[in-house]
């Protein structure tokens, strides 16, 4: 049976001995934490359907804006919804990680929000998020890529 969560904080972090990005959903909560791993190959793939999709249902190119990783690391230093990881806790409640397979997207249109499935084989974490908070991860997400070593442009 899989486990499920809901997924109210997103923790990134590039981990360079399994060279994949770390995803900690709810990093500070145990009860409610999953580690998910996110490989170049799911990143590669999820960007590009990302801006399809914001711009099919919300109008939005986020392309378009160009974000290379210190901007984007500004702006959320900018935005009062985030917030700085507790490295400590980050590290403390570290779970098993899982290797994220899949993230699903699913428009409710009567509230122009966004369900946001990340699955592996044995968790599930499901976020409610508008358009903005949508950028918001994701401009995280996009934050923690070794784009160079991974030989990508910040332009993903």
């Amino acid at each position: 049976m899989k486990r499920k969560v809901n997924a109210v904080s997103f923790t990134p972090k590039y981990d360079s001995l399994e060279d994949r990005i770390r995803l900690s959903i709810n990093y500070d909560d145990i009860q409610n934490r999953v580690d998910f791993m996110i490989t170049r190959s799911l990143i590669l793939k999820l960007f590009p359907l990302l801006d399809e999709y914001m711009f099919k249902y919300y109008d939005i190119e986020l392309t378009s804006q160009s974000p290379v990783a210190p901007s984007i690391k500004e702006q959320i230093k900018e935005n009062k919804t985030t917030s700085a990881t507790d490295g400590a806790n980050l590290e403390l409640y570290k779970q098993e990680d899982e290797l994220l397979e899949e993230i699903s997207f699913s428009y409710i249109a009567s509230k122009k929000l966004t369900v946001l499935n990340f699955k592996s084989k044995n968790s599930e974490a499901i976020a409610k998020l508008d358009a903005n908070l949508i950028k918001q991860v994701f401009a995280i997400i996009k934050s923690s890529i070794p784009f160079f070593s991974w030989g990508i442009s910040h332009n993903l």
